[in-house]
């Protein structure tokens, strides 16, 4: 349903009727905010970033509650449940909490921390705000550079998560069985490291980084191939 929301209750697919039913009959008429948490895909390690469309006020006031280290300004592409949210008038945001099926309390702790600011925000729990955005430096970009793997053979990053990197820098390099390089791949924009394939290896097409950066290019739709 990730890619049908707000949904059709009369649609022709069964997931685009489940999400019509459950948008206009549970969420939507019980909802003043809403975050919509997540995870990377499959394969695929993230950083603890926040996707959401900072032109709108009271969303732009719920990403900076939290203390993460980056945020995707954009409101991504259409079919997603924070912007189904949004385009009704509910403030929505979708955070990303690192990788998928993965546990790791130290990056869940910084979603925990900005949820319960949200909840003091609205009143909805009492206490003082704790730390924001402001404390953890947090990187904002408008769009995000897939490094696409036009090779198949196992991969080696040059750079972690989080790390700034240089348009031309060398981001990735691709070896064949034998350890010979069978290719190289460089970062075409100035941005920070928002998330790197966790497999070992990769099939031509496959993303192997992504580099979130300001300031979309010229011709940019600032959606990224999944």
């Amino acid at each position: 349903m990730n890619r049908e929301w707000p949904g059709n209750e009369n649609g022709t697919n069964a997931a685009t009727r489940q999400a019509g039913l459950l948008f206009n009959r549970l969420l939507r008429p019980n909802s003043d905010v809403a975050i919509d948490f997540h995870t990377g895909t499959t394969g695929l390690e993230c950083s603890d970033f926040i996707i959401g469309n900072r032109q709108l006020p009271e969303v732009g006031t719920i990403i900076d509650l939290y203390p993460i280290r980056q945020v995707w300004d954009t409101p991504a592409y259409p079919g997603i449940l924070h912007n189904a949210f949004t385009d009704v008038g509910i403030p929505s945001i979708c955070p990303e909490v690192g990788a998928a099926r993965i546990l790791d309390a130290t990056l869940i702790a910084p979603f925990v921390e900005g949820t319960m600011n949200v909840l003091k925000h609205y009143g909805v729990v009492a206490g003082s705000v704790g730390r924001t955005s402001v404390d953890a430096n947090v990187f904002i970009g408008d769009n995000a550079f897939p490094v696409i793997a036009s090779h198949g053979g196992f991969i080696e990053h040059l750079v972690r998560l989080n790390e700034r990197v240089s348009a031309g820098q060398t981001v990735v390099i691709q070896r064949n069985s034998f350890g010979e390089v069978v290719a190289e791949y460089a970062s075409a924009v100035h941005g920070e490291v928002g998330a790197i394939r966790s497999d070992a290896s990769s099939e031509p097409g496959n993303v192997l980084m992504f580099i979130l950066f300001k300031s979309t290019p010229a011709g940019s739709d600032g959606n990224y191939p999944e």
